[in-house]
């Protein structure tokens, strides 16, 4: 199970300001610059504090990168949830999933370079990235269900496939420094293949199958 939003959000104040020196530290210099003593100058608290809240500054930066795959996850929950026509919602859900990457794409790309790194992704971020591809696995499930899409294909590796397509083109974009309405017809594509792969028959639509 990934951890509620409500449990990623700082405590108190002291928690909150060691969070916002952390994110701005890391827009500054990379990681391996970064220390305790200088999220404590930043949050203008004592390295003690820090430690009070995280064990390291790895912590502080895996509490930053949990953050941010919490947005993605609140913004493609326009589709995730949503039951309306799935062609309209993709969009919304995507345009939504990149408002989040452009918020947090220093956290994002640094969490793309650390797991680089390792040999598997790292716990903490894991049930996270789950619950993306579980919400799109329920999604399409469901429409698949409901007569909206086809029902021949894995609902479970279309899930994996399609968000693994958006990960990747969207983290492709931001690296190269796109942001805002540049994104837009990245957008606009990636809905667009989400739903031909995951909403259209190959031999015509079966007849008495409602419209997507």
């Amino acid at each position: 199970m990934s951890v509620p939003a409500e449990q990623l959000a700082p405590r108190n104040p002291t928690e909150d300001a060691i969070l916002a020196a952390a994110r701005a530290a890391v827009e500054e210099e990379p990681f391996e610059r970064l220390t305790i003593d200088g999220i404590a100058r930043r949050a203008f608290v004592s390295r003690t504090a820090v430690y009070f809240y995280f064990p390291n500054k790895r912590a502080v930066v895996d509490r930053l990168i949990q953050q941010a795959f919490s947005e993605l996850y609140e913004g493609a929950s326009t589709y995730f949830d949503g039951d309306g026509e799935p062609r309209m919602q993709l969009r919304l859900g995507i345009s939504r999933v990149v408002a989040a990457v452009n918020r947090n794409a220093t956290v994002l790309l640094l969490a793309f370079q650390l797991s680089g790194r390792e040999d598997r992704l790292p716990p903490e971020w894991e049930p996270h990235i789950r619950r993306l591809i579980v919400g799109a696995e329920r999604r399409l499930r469901r429409d698949q269900q409901r007569g909206i899409a086809p029902s021949d294909i894995s609902p479970r590796t279309s899930a994996l496939a399609l968000c693994a397509m958006v990960e990747r083109h969207i983290s492709i974009e931001v690296q190269r420094g796109k942001t805002g309405t540049q994104l837009d017809d990245a957008i606009r594509t990636l809905a667009e293949l989400w739903w031909r792969a995951a909403y259209s028959w190959p031999d015509g639509r079966p007849e008495g199958t409602p419209d997507a």
